[in-house]
């Protein structure tokens, strides 16, 4: 609990008019976390507002306050929070032209701690917005919006606006996208552009931010929880912890979090790396997604068993099932995925052996109608064959045949294949 006879001191210092007083009062009181401002008695609280709100005015011409203690003032009447409302109308104009950027940008961020009574600085805040402030300045008006909470047609206009503006640093961007998801704002690209951010930008920071903003979606949008999920995982701490605060505002635990990833498997780029990443916990999720009516996502829930590797021993039998799937696309990969999980080439090479002869083409390769579609599906064939090795002999047949194919790449990988698998044969 804050010492409250010190408080006064510090109190009497910022009264007293001489500003090494007023500096070291200053200094004292930006240490205090805005937590513990909760415990102060609000009589006390009155008296340091009213003695901050003094150091507020420029002062008389030839008498100008100097900004710094201008600029701290404004941040500690901030860390009160809605304490300091009855500041309101000088944090407004504080907001004006012509007052140094670093007090203005002092005040938007006390506005936004004052929440939903600062609803009165909206307009102002706007203004600043649509004017050619400066990018730290944006930054925190826009923040100061989506804190605020008024998602009115005005605030929605000006931040999706600002959102699509052609000239934005990175940073810039993800502050404005964190206010449109709090404030539950769609904007052309937001989630797709946060959910990439949060999964592969190299910039700590920014990571942050987007788990932060990813936080106030929807569980039920598409990306938001396997961008969230998948960051559990990020290598530094802080990012990890946002993520697992974010998944535990939508009511998520990890289990139910790779179900909803598994769920959106064939929309979400980020979902199978989600899964991936989340390793034994997501097999289930997965055995459950080789069902699916969709075979795109049976496919990808099949490769992502077979990253996940041997440690998915429990999905065996469900990724036999799938080797009979009617769609290629599918069984490539359920075979592929049962060879990296159980190592049965047994159970994989018939089936590896068998889409190499069939007659049928994908029905990738039947939309495009093309030899590239079609070399490409054989080759990955082949090389599933060759990553098998010498276990691959039964294949020797539907490989031989392979070799003698009218496409050269095609005759090339088989060639190979059939040195690694039976080197004897070729000598």
């Amino acid at each position: 609990m804050l010492d409250q006879a010190q408080l006064r001191k510090h109190i009497e210092g910022l009264n007293s008019g001489r500003e090494a007083s007023q500096t070291l009062a200053m200094t004292a009181l930006k240490e205090i976390p805005e937590a513990e401002w909760e415990s102060v008695p609000i009589d006390i609280i009155r008296r340091l507002v009213d003695a901050l709100r003094r150091q507020l005015p420029k002062g008389q011409e030839g008498k100008q306050k100097p900004p710094r203690l201008r600029q701290e003032s404004v941040t500690i009447l901030g860390n009160l929070g809605p304490r300091s409302e009855p500041v309101l109308p000088q944090f407004i104009e504080l907001l004006e032209e012509g007052v140094p950027e670093s007090i203005r940008e002092a005040a938007a961020a006390a506005l936004g701690k004052l929440g939903k009574a600062a609803r009165p600085a909206v307009d102002q805040l706007i203004h600043v917005l649509h004017s050619n402030c400066r990018i730290s300045l944006a930054n925190r008006v826009a923040r100061a919006l989506g804190d605020i909470g008024c998602a009115d047609e005005r605030v929605k206009t000006a931040l999706v606006n600002f959102w699509l503006f052609p000239v934005h640093s990175s940073s810039n961007q993800v502050q404005v996208a964190i206010a449109l998801c709090k404030l539950r704002i769609d904007a052309r690209g937001l989630l797709k552009s946060l959910a990439a951010t949060l999964v592969s930008n190299r910039d700590t920071s920014l990571r942050k931010s987007a788990a932060e903003a990813l936080a106030w979606c929807s569980r039920e949008d598409i990306d938001v929880v396997p961008a969230l999920t998948a960051a559990l995982y990020d290598d530094d701490e802080e990012v990890a912890r946002l993520a697992e605060a974010g998944l535990t505002q939508m009511r998520l635990s990890r289990e139910k979090a790779v179900y909803r990833c598994a769920m959106q498997l064939k929309d979400s780029v980020h979902a199978e790396a989600a899964l991936r990443k989340s390793g034994v916990l997501a097999v289930p999720a997965l055995m459950e997604a080789l069902s699916a009516k969709d075979p795109l996502a049976r496919e990808k829930a099949a490769r992502t068993l077979g990253a996940i590797g041997e440690v998915a021993v429990e999905a065996v039998p469900a990724l036999k099932a799938v080797l009979e799937d009617k769609h290629l696309e599918v069984r490539l990969s359920a075979a592929k995925g049962l060879w990296n999980v159980s190592k049965n080439a047994d159970a994989v090479v018939p089936v590896l052996s068998d889409l190499l002869t069939g007659k049928r083409l994908p029905e990738t390769a039947e939309a495009v109608n093309g030899d590239d579609a079609r070399r490409t599906f054989l080759q990955s064939v082949i090389e599933a064959l060759c990553r098998i090795g010498p276990p691959a002999q039964a294949a020797i047949p539907a490989l031989t045949r392979k070799a003698k194919d009218e496409n050269r790449l095609i005759r090339e990988s088989a060639q190979r294949a059939i040195r690694v698998i039976a080197p004897a044969l070729v000598r």
